[in-house]
């Protein structure tokens, strides 16, 4: 991560979790990001929810669009602990887009900045056009099998 994202710094690190925070400048803002990772371990009963990289703004905070105050951000998960610093949606995690195999210096970084560059156009014309899928909530419950995606 330090040399590839000279800008993230590791802030904590316990036992198989590790934290970094660091700014990304994908268009108009910079944004201060926190990346937080646990190794799951092989023995463990795992699935690709629970393993993922968790990515959440700083700041500025994000905010809705403003014609749509009511409408959600997209692609975010909820954060129930911080309602305020949701974690960003960066893959669909039913699709094998990402595996705990990969670096998260090459993946997740990159793709939050990519992700942020698409939220500053959101924020400017109220239309996403980051592409990407959403998993429902049935499928994050894990009542509903995850739907076949077409390649885009």
């Amino acid at each position: 991560m330090e040399q590839r994202w000279p800008d993230f710094a590791l802030v904590q690190r316990i036992g198989r979790r590790a934290v970094w925070e660091g700014t990304l400048d994908p268009v108009c803002k910079r944004y201060r990001v926190r990346i937080g990772y646990e190794v799951p371990l092989a023995i463990e009963n795992f699935s690709i929810l629970n393993a993922q990289p968790r990515v959440q703004v700083l700041s500025p905070r994000l905010e809705r669009h403003p014609e749509y105050e009511e409408g959600p951000i997209p692609h975010v998960y909820v954060n129930r602990a911080e309602q305020s610093l949701p974690y960003l949606c960066l893959f669909d995690p039913f699709n094998g887009e990402w595996t705990p195999s990969d670096l998260l210096a090459e993946t997740t970084v990159p793709w939050a900045a990519r992700y942020l560059y698409f939220y500053e156009g959101w924020l400017l014309t109220g239309k996403w056009s980051g592409g990407g899928r959403h998993p429902t909530q049935e499928e994050l419950d894990g009542t509903q099998r995850p739907k076949a995606i077409a390649a885009v």
